[in-house]
């Protein structure tokens, strides 16, 4: 790892969320007060939207550190929910089982509760994260909350801008009316790019002055366009290739390498250039002039018919060719789950027996990472979602490292996903992923866990970097593992369902 070459106290680039590394800019301030005001003043809905990777989420754990103690909160961060999803998932966190799967009546249980912790004087904040995926009717449903405003229940939308397209609609007109508070997150200025990252090295005990050269610094923040999430990847990737090369200072060369890397090769020319093609249509005619002075009619029909019929067959064939091969084809995501195989149990040391079943098939677009790819899809960025993703795609052998056009399967993420079956027809299960061996162990001082084996297993995920694997059982059927994963789930301690809070 490069933290100890480069003498840093913790690595400054992460992709999860680290609240310490918080860097507020004018609209991040603003946000940060507007909805800390809208949610001690009560006024309803808040909302919050921004792009891809300017820093929402990091906001959302700051602001989990802001609020009064009596505020109670529950975060959603998988949005490709029904409404009784939802709502079970918020009586979850609360403690409480649900009393069935019926809407109304999950709906009845949580008025009830709100009214028990009315009289505590407590309040609920439901913070919905990539709200911009939450299906049509999960949106219109929602409105049934505008009703309980009264008994202490906010609702914070936090989401990308086409979740305002979604708010136009003309069935959501009382969702849009119950809106008090608005806040829009832009990305980074030039100034702000630069000052991101040395705030960021200097928390770790270093500079932007001591790591990077001034032209380094500059392509970052022009490659990046204000967008932290691609700062953050740029510099951790830089920072890896130059430990590896044994350089203690980030040249422009580094950083041109890692973006290379980033964006692929580039794609193949699919047609002859303008140029090319004057001269085929100068050469033809000078031929066909050629036949006409030379050969009889007859022969020259011939020729041409005979000519014709072979651009005929060469144009189908290549039109046929292009709908499979065409390079643009492959920057275009696809769904297709009926038709997508169960794949055969990964040859990984700790994933033998797995089972999973893929959601989407995609290839990779400029730009994209495997964090970005995580959050993109499960709302959320952790090892053991990240260890999953490469678990299922073993061509990837770095982490930090995908290229554009490479296809990647992303499976879902669901609760037999993390049981394994061994030879011996038992199971164990993988209750998570870590950068460190020390985080993992914490999982054999839960009670929950009393008396289940532990078993920590590297996990290397780069030529460089080992993660940690938390393996739990093992048990003698399915039904035994997945009861111990359903449990562990509703203390909160399965990341891959969120963050963990072992």
């Amino acid at each position: 790892m490069y933290k100890e070459f480069y003498g840093f106290l913790e690595k400054p680039f992460e992709l999860t969320p680290n609240p310490r590394f918080l860097y507020l800019t004018r609209s991040h301030r603003e946000a940060l007060v507007s909805i800390v005001d809208g949610i001690r003043d009560r006024r309803g809905f808040v909302s919050m939207m921004g792009g891809v990777g300017t820093g929402k989420t990091i906001l959302i754990h700051s602001l989990l550190n802001r609020l009064d103690e009596k505020v109670r909160t529950v975060l959603i961060f998988h949005t490709t929910i029904t409404f009784a999803d939802l709502l079970e998932t918020i009586l979850h966190e609360l403690g409480l089982a649900p009393v069935n799967e019926n809407r109304m009546d999950l709906l009845h249980q949580l008025v009830q509760h709100l009214a028990q912790m009315g009289r505590r004087g407590e309040t609920l904040l439901v913070i919905i994260d990539e709200a911009q995926n939450l299906p049509a009717k999960v949106l219109e449903d929602l409105q049934m909350f505008c009703e309980l405003e009264s008994k202490g229940i906010q609702i914070l939308l936090v989401g990308q801008p086409e979740l305002s397209d979604k708010l136009r609609s003309e069935n959501l007109k009382r969702l849009r009316r119950s809106i008090k508070t608005r806040c829009q997150i832009s990305g980074l200025s030039g100034a702000e790019s630069r000052e991101y990252i040395d705030h960021r090295l200097r928390l770790a005990g270093s500079s932007s002055s001591r790591i990077f050269s001034p032209k380094a610094l500059s392509l970052i923040c022009d490659y990046a366009q204000g967008v932290p999430r691609v700062i953050n990847t740029l510099c951790d990737n830089a920072l890896l290739m130059g430990s590896s090369s044994l350089n203690k200072k980030i040249d422009v060369d580094i950083v041109r390498e890692v973006i290379k890397n980033m964006e692929g090769p580039p794609p193949r020319r699919m047609m002859d250039s303008s140029t090319a093609i004057v001269r085929k249509c100068r050469a033809f005619l000078s031929g066909l002039r050629y036949l006409l002075k030379k050969a009889p009619l007859i022969i020259i029909v011939s020729l041409l018919c005979l000519g014709a019929f072979i651009f005929l067959a060469r144009r189908h064939t290549e039109q046929k060719s292009a709908g499979i091969w065409d390079i643009r084809s492959l920057e275009r995501p696809y769904v297709d789950t009926e038709s997508l195989p169960t794949p055969p149990p990964s040859s990984s040391m700790a994933a033998v027996g797995r089972q999973y079943k893929l959601s989407e098939m995609i290839a990779v677009r400029k730009g994209q990472t495997i964090s970005e790819l995580t959050q993109k899809y499960y709302g959320v960025v952790n090892e053991t979602l990240i260890d999953l993703l490469l678990e299922v795609n073993p061509k990837i052998a770095d982490v930090n490292l995908i290229v554009v056009g490479q296809k990647i399967k992303i499976p879902y993420i669901t609760e037999e996903l993390l049981m394994i079956r061994s030879a011996d027809r038992a199971y164990k299960i993988h209750a998570g992923t870590f950068e460190n061996p020390d985080s993992a162990r914490n999982y054999s001082d839960h009670p929950s866990l009393k008396g289940k084996k532990i078993e920590v297993l590297p996990r290397k995920v780069s030529p460089r970097e080992t993660w940690y694997r938390v393996m739990i059982g093992k048990f003698e059927n399915k039904d035994e593992a997945l009861k111990t994963i359903s449990l562990l789930r509703k203390k909160g301690i399965l990341p891959a369902f969120g963050t963990s809070k072992n």
